[in-house]
This record gives C-alpha cells, sequence and structure tokens, in this order.
C-alpha cells in the first residue's frame, strides 16, 4: 500500500454553487447574526479539504416558474460567481433547459458564449424532466459543440434518466463533442458500464465524483485506459458541507498509479479541457 501522496495542484472539476434545493447562493447570515458571502464559505471549505481551485456549476433544483427568465439569471449568476474570484473559481458551466423552445435555447447559447464567456455547459437531465439521450439532448449538444463547449452530463446510478446506456447513444452519435460524465463511478454495476463506453467512446471522459471504492475501480480504470480521460471532482455543495473529507481524494492519493497518472487526474486534464482557465490561475506549470 502506498503512502498519501500531493499534488502540485488539485481542482475540483464537480462543484456546485447553491444549496441543494435551491440553483444559486444567497447572502446568507451566520448564527451570530454576521453576512455571509457564498464565494466565502466556499473558499473556506477549497482550503478545509487542500483544494487549490473548482469549477463551479449550479444547482439543478432552481425555480423555473419564470421560464427562460430564470435560466438566464442562474446562467448570469454562475459566470459572476467565477468572476468574483476566478484564481479560485476558474471555470463556470451553465445549462440551457431540455424542456424550452429550440430557438430559446439557441439564443441563450449564442448569449452566454458571446456575451457572458460561459466555459462549458452542464445537464443533470433527471431534474430539467428528460431523459438524458431524449431528442432534445441530441439538439442541445449539436449546439454546444458547434460553439466549442463542453458538455458536462450527470450519470448518477440511481436513476434511469441518467443511465449509461443513454450517454452511450449522445456518444456515439457525437463524435466531435466533448463529453464529461459526472457521478458515473457512483456504483458497482454501473461502473462496468463505464468501461464499456471509455472503450467505445474516446470523446468521453469521466469525473471522479461519488466512486464507488471497491475493488478500486480508478486504478483499474487509469490502468485499462490511461489517465487522460479521469477529472477530479466531488460533486461538493459548500451549503451543505456534504462530505467531512471527500473520500476519493485520499483514495487517489493512496492508489499505485504513477505520479504523472496522479497529476493528470488532479489538475492537467481539467487545463487541457479548460486552456483559458490557465490564464486565470495563479499556478505557474502548465500541463504539457
Amino acid at each position: 500500500m502506498s503512502p498519501a501522496r500531493t499534488t502540485a495542484h488539485i481542482i475540483d472539476t464537480h462543484h456546485h454553487v447553491g444549496e441543494l434545493a435551491l440553483g444559486m447562493g444567497e447572502e446568507g447570515a451566520s448564527a451570530e447574526g454576521t453576512s455571509i458571502r457564498p464565494v466565502e464559505v466556499h473558499t473556506a471549505m477549497l482550503d478545509h479539504f487542500g483544494l487549490a481551485a473548482a469549477c463551479v456549476i449550479p444547482g439543478f433544483q432552481y425555480d423555473r416558474s419564470d421560464g427562460i427568465a430564470n435560466t438566464r439569471a442562474l446562467n448570469d449568476g454562475i459566470a459572476a460567481y467565477r468572476d468574483s474570484l476566478p484564481s479560485r473559481f476558474p471555470v463556470a458551466l451553465g445549462t440551457i433547459e431540455p424542456l424550452h423552445r429550440e430557438a430559446l435555447c439557441r439564443a441563450e447559447i449564442t448569449r452566454l458564449v458571446d456575451e457572458v464567456q460561459i466555459d462549458g455547459l452542464a445537464w443533470h437531465t433527471r431534474y430539467q424532466g428528460v431523459a438524458l439521450s431524449d431528442r432534445r439532448m441530441h439538439v442541445l449538444i449539436d449546439l454546444a459543440t458547434e460553439r466549442g463547449l463542453p458538455c458536462y452530463l450527470h450519470l448518477f446510478s440511481e436513476s434511469g434518466l441518467e443511465a449509461p446506456w443513454s450517454l452511450l447513444d449522445l456518444a456515439t452519435a457525437h463524435p466531435d463533442a466533448t463529453l464529461v460524465a459526472l457521478d458515473g463511478f457512483s456504483g458497482a454495476t454501473q461502473i462496468r458500464y463505464l468501461f464499456d463506453i471509455a472503450e467505445r467512446c474516446p470523446n468521453v471522459l469521466f469525473d471522479t465524483a461519488i466512486c464507488f471504492p471497491l475493488l478500486r475501480p480508478l486504478d483499474e480504470f487509469v490502468a485499462r485506459f490511461g489517465s487522460e480521460r479521469l477529472l477530479f471532482g466531488t460533486d461538493s455543495y459548500a451549503q451543505p458541507l456534504l462530505y467531512n473529507t471527500p473520500s476519493v481524494l485520499h483514495e487517489l492519493q493512496a492508489s499505485d498509479m504513477p505520479q504523472d497518472d496522479l497529476e493528470n487526474i488532479m489538475w492537467r486534464n481539467f487545463l487541457r479541457v479548460f486552456p483559458q482557465a490557465t490564464a486565470r490561475l495563479d499556478f505557474t506549470d502548465q500541463p504539457s
């Protein structure tokens, strides 16, 4: 068994902003009644876990009663969150609602790229009313790929709306898209399906969030497919704090994989997906 190791940096590719039942964090008050800014809560969490930075993703249980107006506000909020402290939150992902009309979706993606400078798009389709392979998701993947945006897709093992076969359907239909599967390692059986997708679909990357650790699946993934397709992620919320400590971090640090593979997973692959983040970070080194 290897002792726990460190890496040059650790970037969390899967960090939600807002409370679980809400979309974006609001100004709140501590038990003592003093004002709390969410960004301060989040930076304290990063420091506590030893993380250099995080990619911020909105929560998906937000109020959709005002239609596109609320989605635009959510996207503006996540971009503003990034811009408030880009050295810690260098990348922001927005979302597009699959149930909105295609013309609205196209207009919002155009606005996000041209005005907001969004870094990518994310979906959690079990909260957004469709299956991951719904025909409307195919349209959105095409629109995102046309504008050069990576697509983050939740694949939580307890949801039939986010089943592995639906990711396979998207990935094979859109070979030019950059797809990042989130939460994919969250179930023992699902992990075996993920390995099949990894073998068949080179355009799919995977994050490490909620990894079911029995039999060391991340070590097996690296041995079979290399480390260049894994991104460190925790699926964290700072409010409420979901973990006393992100166990996948310690699982990776105690692994037997070569140090270069560990560096790839912890930060280099993230900067390969989002090269624009390098200028926002305080890092002097860059992935080769």
